[in-house]
Formats: structure tokens, C-alpha cells, sequence
């Protein structure tokens, strides 16, 4: 495991900072889970500050904490770039992301419904989202053929919608 490879230098620049923060993130703390592991919590933070660049480096010297830098673990470190990463979205334009999302021509079902479901996690739908993904499929989906067959069902949810394509594909 030594010879793991680091992450890539963190990109704040990246289009969607939120997206990109959450990826990673994830890779970050898989290398040092995998790595750093009993590493103490100033060579962790160390890590962090070389990976994310200058740019970074400047933004971690604006934010406020409550401990003198030596103190400082890499979850203190990281929460504050969460809030810096993640501003507080809006509700209004990520339900209107999602609702207006269709199915492209060239685009395949299974990456349509992954790309719902991805949008749906940021709209705030609660227990509504199952059911939502599945309406938004029917209305938005190329094939005018599967979305006559997808209204038939009684009873329809998400699962069914997905195995009625399934089934659909193999006829």
C-alpha cells in the first residue's frame, strides 16, 4: 500500500465545486484510511494543504477555528471546506434541473435514470423521490412505445419501471 498513488492536486476551479469537492473528498480519505492511517493528525492536514495548491492554502488561512493551527485534526479541516465547497443550494433550481431533464437522443436508459437520480439527491424531495424519479422517467424518455406500456401498470414504482424496461429490451 506504500506505493499508492495520491490524490490529484484538488481542483477549485471545477464547474460543479460541490460534485467535485464530494469525489475528492472520498479519494482523500480512502488514502489516508489506506495509507496515513497511524499517521498523526498534523501529517494528515499536511497532506490536505499540499493537495489542495496554493489556492487552497489561501482559502485555509481566511477560515475561522476555534484551535491554534498544531491543534487542528483533518475533520476540523475538512468541515470548513465542506461549508466553502458547499453552499447552501438552491431548492427552487435543482427541482427545476431535475423536472426538465429529458432523456437525450443518443442517450441510453440506464444513463438517464442514473442521471435523475443523481439530480434528485440536491431537490429535497423527501419520500416523494422514488416516485418522482419514476414520473419524470415516463414523461422524458424517448421511446413513446415503453411510456404507452409504462402507463398500462397499476401500481407502478420506480422497481417496476426499471424491470418493465428490463423486460422491454429483451423481447
Amino acid at each position: 500500500m506504500e506505493k499508492l498513488r495520491a490524490p490529484e492536486r484538488f481542483n477549485l476551479d471545477a464547474h460543479d465545486l460541490a460534485d467535485a469537492w464530494k469525489k475528492w473528498k472520498e479519494e482523500l480519505n480512502l488514502y489516508i484510511d489506506l495509507v496515513m492511517d497511524s499517521e498523526d493528525e498534523q501529517a494528515k492536514v499536511k497532506l490536505f494543504l499540499y493537495l489542495v495548491g496554493t489556492r487552497g492554502r489561501e482559502i485555509y488561512l481566511t477560515m475561522a477555528f476555534d484551535q491554534e493551527p498544531q491543534n487542528r485534526t483533518l475533520e476540523m479541516v475538512l468541515q470548513a471546506f465542506d461549508g466553502y465547497c458547499n453552499p447552501k443550494r438552491n431548492e427552487t433550481v435543482e427541482r427545476y434541473r431535475f423536472n426538465m431533464r429529458n432523456q437525450n437522443r443518443e442517450e441510453t436508459f440506464d444513463k438517464y435514470v442514473t442521471e435523475l437520480k443523481i439530480l434528485v439527491t440536491t431537490c429535497n424531495y423527501g419520500a416523494l423521490q422514488e416516485s418522482l424519479i419514476r414520473d419524470k422517467i415516463i414523461c422524458g424518455i424517448q421511446d413513446s412505445h415503453l411510456r404507452e406500456r409504462l402507463l398500462r401498470v397499476i401500481d407502478l414504482d420506480l422497481p417496476k419501471c426499471l424491470q418493465n424496461f428490463k423486460s422491454s429490451r429483451t423481447v
